[in-house]
């Protein structure tokens, strides 16, 4: 791919301001002392850029801001990450992240967040199709602010002949209900997303539906430490695998999933096959859940963690 004149665009329509704080004994009902661990901008459209970003990669972010759009447009800047606005009725989110040292366990503590200001359909829509005669790939991630529905932007996504990455259970909800499904498009979700989505108990049932729903996209559902199930429009399946932490690594899972769908990006955009790419991204989750802030991650924690995952093929 030519960087020169191409990009990865990723509409990230409901950004966060995301605090995490650890404490010693997580306990209901009592006060808990914690301590500022790391703050920085976050939401699922941001950490999937900073992903990308950090491999060298062109990348545009449109998402969402209200009276501090100046802020946000600077902590983008700082990442190296263009944006495009488009307006909502207050400021950005806030999501905080506490981990209990006790027993490691993790709560994410999400505002919904503003509503839509008016015109910001509109305003998103413009944002979507003036860039994309250059754009080499895209992701839709995350939720969308209350007000805002996902139809407008898959409608201006609909003709691209391009990888689009939807990494949103609402843009999925509406793809499901009528909207349009991109042309090349690869589904993700987490596990529990996709038996939600579909009211399945089970993954495997979860993916046959969604293979019967969607037949012309490759369908992909993130595990955790289980690693991920990655279902191609080929009929070939495969379990995702990676080796477990040591034993005593502190483990910060907030925003994995947001690191694996840029992992994703960054290597279809290096030509990888579909299945490579989704153990490039199952990497950079790994490397991003070993550091406080989601997507952030070192070159070398990539690295090594390519070296410990695998694909089995599987039967879905």
């Amino acid at each position: 791919m030519d960087h020169r004149h191409e990009h990865v665009l990723v509409l990230g329509a409901n950004p966060a301001w995301q605090k995490t704080v650890v404490c010693d004994r997580l306990v209901p009902g009592e006060v808990v002392r914690v301590k500022l661990e790391a703050s920085g901008a976050a939401g699922k459209g941001f950490n999937t850029a900073r992903a990308v970003r950090a491999f060298g990669i062109p990348v545009r972010l449109v998402s969402a801001a209200g009276p501090d759009a100046p802020e946000w447009e600077c902590a983008c800047r700082e990442e190296g990450i263009p944006t495009a606005l488009f307006p909502i009725r207050g400021r950005i989110r806030t999501a905080t992240t506490i981990q209990d040292l006790s027993t490691g366990q993790v709560t994410e503590i999400v505002e919904e967040g503003p509503e839509a200001a008016d015109g910001a359909e509109l305003a998103l829509e413009s944002a979507l199709r003036e860039d994309i005669a250059q754009v080499s790939m895209v992701a839709v991630a995350g939720t969308f602010p209350p007000g805002m529905s996902p139809g407008a932007a898959l409608d201006a996504l609909s003709g691209l002949d391009v990888p689009v990455v939807v990494d949103s259970v609402p843009a999925l909800r509406a793809i499901r209900d009528g909207a349009t499904c991109p042309v090349r498009a690869i589904l993700k979700l987490n596990e529990t997303e996709w038996k939600s989505l579909l009211g399945e108990a089970e993954l495997s049932a979860a993916l046959r539906q969604a293979r019967r729903l969607w037949p012309r996209a490759d369908i992909l559902a993130t595990r955790g430490k289980d690693g991920a199930i990655l279902a191609q429009n080929d009929g070939r399946n495969f379990a995702l695998v990676a080796e477990p932490y040591p034993a005593g690594v502190r483990v910060q899972p907030i925003g994995g999933g947001d690191a694996f769908t840029g992992g994703l990006l960054v290597g279809l955009s290096n030509g990888s096959s579909l299945v490579d790419a989704a153990l490039h991204g199952m990497a950079v989750a790994r490397a991003s859940c070993l550091n406080p802030l989601p997507a952030r991650f070192s070159m070398e924690e990539v690295a090594i963690s390519l070296g410990l995952g695998r694909a089995e093929s599987v039967h879905v």
